[in-house]
């Protein structure tokens, strides 16, 4: 059983706890809030918070409250480093806020719009619907302008929180130079007019363009530009601010009055940026703050996943090998404290996983009176759109696996008409309704999809044209008079699939070929492999004719 699946694992009480929280602040619209920088293509990980804060909205509009979800993307960050993929110059945009550079693949109107796009565009996918807010064209607003002016009308209080919180860790020597370079710190920098810079260098060596001064009387600002050394004094109108990431943070949640904002571990620690944020909500806006809820990292494959590591499997690349409710399912069912691991290897079993949970929703299969009441409160959260009324019967994605990949030799007619048949075998039906029959494509390009980038060698099916020569040698005489008669019986009868299986064991028992010789010939002669998917519906699936005339072609 798959890590992930263990039963102790499930759980709905955060989600309780969590809403019962946030119902506290009582505002009259509730805004949950998330947010990521737009350095590179995101990770299907971020997807938990994008769910967390959906999840938290539902549960609330199931209140009857007002409530919303926003996604903030952090396109006006300065660009720090450069994914291999990136085929920008680093000497002519380092330090360009991704929101000014070019999109080099030439569909957007900025490279920060371009990851921006790719992320937002599986939302819907997701069941997620949150608001889309650039922090670029936020930071245009009067709204967030003002909250710059609070901030360096605050300076000396955040330079303060930030000694506080930053060097709490440092020794006396480090603290002590930390101070000292707060001296003269502004809690803003600026894009500089000239060479477009918010800062000079990258990861490493980084040396923003920061306010020198600034003077409330008359709204002005002082800077020197890090990069081309241009310096200038001007109205704070006059030119484009960006508040450090530690300072933008709260005043993101100032502007947009949010209610609660869920966190990685990475930001949500004791004493991190959001603790830091949140004495600055206090202490410079003047308010609370929206409630912190931290979440464990979703992994790859027991790796962390991240842009400048290189692991990146994007939500995008999960919708085209396995269904979205799936990935709402394992981030729903345990605790937001917990990791999640995504098992690629493992799709198909998690699959048939959810599929059983959700039959227990619809009252399908026997479960403990536990199991039910679970099904019933968190199934409904793990579906991407709204519940359906009724049960809607799925192609068993494992049959799904081998079906893709005849798709070359076998016309599509009969491809769905060999799934309809083992739709209605699985779930004894008379007929598959027609919202069966429109997710059977959609299955079989993810089962195809899965198997050709994470399927083993036992999962990949190939049919040769014909039988490699060395196969047929391998024939013994009591194998071709089995064989003969077999193809004999595949032309004059119609078997279903466990009458195929029978059929050959019974035949190869007659003919004096033990049974495991017996599959491990055909095996052999239809994908020449010692073994593979269950013989009875592979060979209905490649049609008992065909098979026959392969049969016959060794004799």
């Amino acid at each position: 059983m798959p890590e992930e699946t263990s039963e102790e694992e499930f759980s709905i009480h955060w989600i309780r706890d969590l809403v019962d929280e946030v119902l506290e602040r009582g505002p009259d619209e509730y805004l949950i809030a998330t947010g990521k920088s737009m350095s590179g293509s995101v990770h299907v990980g971020f997807m938990k918070e994008i769910i967390i804060a959906d999840v938290i909205k539902r549960e609330l509009q199931a209140r009857g409250k007002q409530a919303k979800t926003v996604f903030i993307a952090d396109d006006f960050d300065p660009i720090r480093s450069f994914p291999p993929s990136l085929t920008l110059s680093p000497e002519e945009w380092m330090g360009v806020p991704y929101s000014d550079a070019p999109d080099p693949h030439g569909c957007c109107e900025s490279l920060g719009a371009h990851w921006t796009n790719e992320l937002v565009e599986t939302f819907p996918d997701f069941g997620a619907d949150p608001e889309v807010v650039s922090q670029s064209k936020l930071y245009d607003t009067k709204e967030m302008r003002d909250a710059v002016r609070i901030c360096l009308n605050h300076t000396e209080t955040i330079r303060a929180i930030l000694i506080e919180y930053v060097a709490r860790d440092f020794d006396d020597a480090q603290k002590a130079e930390y101070i000292n370079s707060m001296k003269d710190w502004y809690p803003a920098s600026v894009i500089c007019p000239v060479c477009g810079r918010l800062q000079s260098g990258g990861k490493g060596s980084i040396v923003p363009n920061r306010v020198t001064s600034y003077n409330p009387d008359n709204d002005e600002i002082s800077y020197d530009c890090a990069h081309c050394g241009h310096s200038d004094t001007s109205h704070l109108d006059k030119v484009r601010l960006k508040l450090s990431w530690r300072v933008d943070w709260p005043a993101k949640w100032y502007v947009m009055k949010t209610t609660c904002e869920p966190a990685g571990k990475d930001h949500a620690v004791k004493g991190g940026s959001y603790d830091t944020g949140l004495e600055m909500s206090r202490q410079v806006f003047g308010w609370s703050g929206p409630v912190k809820v931290p979440f464990e990292w979703v992994r790859l494959g027991g790796q962390d996943m991240g842009t400048s590591k290189g692991v990146v499997f994007t939500p995008r690349a999960w919708l085209n090998i396995s269904p979205p409710e799936l990935f709402r399912y394992m981030v729903l069912k345990t605790d937001v404290g917990r990791a999640n691991n995504i098992q690629t290897d493992l799709i198909p079993d998690l699959i048939d996983i959810y599929e059983t949970f959700e039959r227990t929703y619809y009252g399908l299969d026997e479960a403990d009176a536990e199991k039910q009441e679970l099904a019933g409160l968190l199934y409904p959260l793990t579906e991407a759109q709204s519940v359906s009324d009724k049960y809607i019967p799925k192609l068993p994605f494992k049959f799904a696996i081998v079906t893709a990949q005849l798709q070359s030799i076998i016309d599509n007619d009969t491809i769905l008409q060999r799934c309809y048949d083992v739709m209605k075998q699985q779930y004894n039906l008379e007929e598959v309704s027609e919202e069966s029959k429109a997710l059977i494509p959609i299955r079989l390009e993810r089962a195809l999809n899965w198997v050709k980038e994470f399927g083993s060698e036992r999962d990949i099916v190939n049919v040769p044209d014909s039988v490699p020569a060395d196969i047929v040698s391998t024939l013994t005489e009591d194998d071709k008079k089995f064989l003969s008669k077999l193809a004999a019986i595949f032309q004059t009868e119609n078997l279903d699939d466990d009458d195929i299986q029978s059929t050959i064991f019974n035949l190869a028992r007659d003919e004096n070929v033990k049974p495991q010789r017996a599959f491990l010939v055909l095996y052999r002669i239809l994908i020449s492999r010692k073994s593979g998917p269950r013989l009875g519906p592979f060979i209905n699936l490649l049609g008992q004719e065909r098979v026959a005339k392969r049969l016959e072609s060794v004799l």
